[in-house]
């Protein structure tokens, strides 16, 4: 019981960093199919990589819910299975992805510690130059030498022309990136397969209660 209540304390915190998952997921599939996403939400995703030592939860998503709108719709749509089709079997599949890399990465201290190193000098240049295509630039090319190196990449699919163009190949991986930090978020607040099963509903209600209140200017 006493677990339970620990894990009802911190669903705001858990339902948040799903959505930032679902969100990422989600991007990935826009760019991947059509070649394009909603650049706000990208944008969110892509600067959350550079919070390593963030000083609260939201700071990590530009400090403000609405950023994770998309993020929370997804994951609203997934867990009331309200939506089921082979486009959500998929997203599942580069959520589940996510967690097997992250897991990977815990695991491995040297590429961690590296990445965490690399991570502040682009985040210094960033904040100096304020240029989000460098950005996504040196984000893609961290990812491709840093994370897909550990063996597990992401199969993406879509639609060749867009999976062959190397502006949106580098988007696609900063949005996997961007999930897999994530994941890390989720687990530090103790998330774990098991709980989303569990507590389904609770997770369900507070992204409801996050969107009303948004949509509401609560």
């Amino acid at each position: 019981m006493n677990q339970e209540i620990i894990v009802i304390k911190k669903i705001y915190s858990i339902t948040l960093s799903l959505a930032g998952i679902c969100q990422s997921a989600y991007l990935v599939q826009k760019l991947a199919y059509s070649g394009k996403c909603d650049n706000h939400a990208f944008v969110t995703c892509l600067k959350s990589i550079l919070e390593i030592n963030p000083t609260s939860l939201m700071k990590i998503y530009g400090n403000d819910e609405k950023n994770l709108n998309i993020g929370l719709e997804i994951l609203i749509s997934l867990l009331t299975l309200s939506n089921f089709s082979y486009s959500y079997i998929e997203l599942i599949k580069y959520i589940l992805n996510m967690i097997i890399i992250e897991n990977k990465l815990k695991k491995n201290s040297n590429t961690l510690y590296s990445l965490k190193q690399k991570l502040l000098i682009i985040s210094n240049k960033y904040h100096t130059d304020k240029n989000i295509n460098i950005l996504t630039y040196q984000l893609a090319e961290l990812y491709l030498k840093n994370i897909s190196s550990l063996g597990s990449r992401i199969l993406v699919k879509g639609t060749k022309n867009f999976l062959e163009n190397i502006a949106i190949q580098e988007k696609i991986r900063c949005l996997l990136f961007s999930g897999i930090r994530s994941v890390v978020l989720w687990k530090q607040f103790e998330g774990n397969e098991f709980k989303i099963i569990f507590f389904r509903k609770c997770i369900i209600k507070k992204a409801k209660i996050i969107l009303y209140n948004l949509k509401n200017n609560i």
